[in-house]
């Protein structure tokens, strides 16, 4: 697939990766980050680890370090509610796992776009280099502005 951005890299996966919400959560104290403990059910377990093998099989370059802009398109097979920032919290994992990103943390800026085809599922995942030179200037003079109004200064 050709792509209208120079060194951009497209990733497919077969299905929608679960989200994150698909965690059980244990009440107990262990150490770590968080103090909290999850479960990850089996099935959940298997479709987290398929999508990093899927989008370990597509990744034929270096782990990407630098930051990136990303564009999500999930393909649906049906107008079921799902909630895509807590899909996309397992699709930045799964992305790190993979070898594709250095970190998650690396992602600037996300266009997460929902399409429903009756009985197709599917992902098609769209990196690029983030430009900050992109940024609208004037509307963060606006919000300076705001601020400044909010804070009385």
């Amino acid at each position: 697939m050709k792509s209208k951005f120079q060194n951009e890299k497209i990733y497919y996966l077969s299905f929608v990766p679960p989200s994150k919400a698909n965690r059980v959560k244990i009440n107990s104290r262990v150490f770590s980050k968080t103090g909290k403990r999850y479960i990850v059910p089996k099935d959940v377990s298997l479709k987290i680890n398929k999508a990093i093998w899927e989008l370990q099989n597509q990744n034929e370059d270096k782990t990407i370090s630098k930051p990136v802009e990303v564009e999500i398109i999930f393909i649906l097979p049906n107008k079921r509610r799902r909630d895509l920032d807590n899909i996309m919290k397992t699709l930045g994992d799964c992305l790190v796992y993979a070898g594709i990103l250095e970190d998650d943390n690396l992602i600037f800026k996300q266009i997460l776009e929902k399409i429903i085809i009756k009985g197709m599922e599917g992902v098609i995942i769209k990196i690029r280099e983030y430009n900050s030179k992109n940024i609208n200037r004037t509307i963060i003079k606006k919000l300076k502005k705001y601020k400044e109004h909010i804070n009385g200064d």
